[in-house]
């Protein structure tokens, strides 16, 4: 009575591999649109469309100044300069370059 059910058990297994691969073999040309948050007019992205950092050393980030922080919200509520800017100019940013390096004992 064993050896029947493990022949079903196969073919259903067969046969869910084969359905799998059929529906990502059409999903691939024509994948679903990303999610819309409210907060945005543009969808999020897809897993491959996402760019990843480069490693190695030494690392660069994008490192925000305390000091410059502080001045841009001030000259932004005096009126002296515009919100918008934040989004196109890299206010209150700098390069910074990691230099200290890790050793692992073993």
């Amino acid at each position: 009575m064993r050896a029947p059910m493990k022949y079903v058990e196969k073919g259903v297994t067969v046969l869910a591999r084969n359905t799998f691969d059929a529906i990502q073999f059409f999903n691939r040309y024509r994948p679903n649109p990303g999610f819309t948050p409210k907060w945005s007019d543009k969808p999020l992205l897809k897993s491959w469309e996402k760019s990843k950092p480069t490693l190695g050393w030494p690392r660069t980030t994008d490192s925000l100044c305390p000091k410059c922080v502080i001045e841009a919200r001030e000259r932004i509520l005096n009126g002296e300069q515009d919100y918008r800017t934040l989004m196109t100019e890299k206010v209150a940013r700098s390069r910074r370059r990691s230099s200290s390096a890790t050793t692992r004992s073993g």
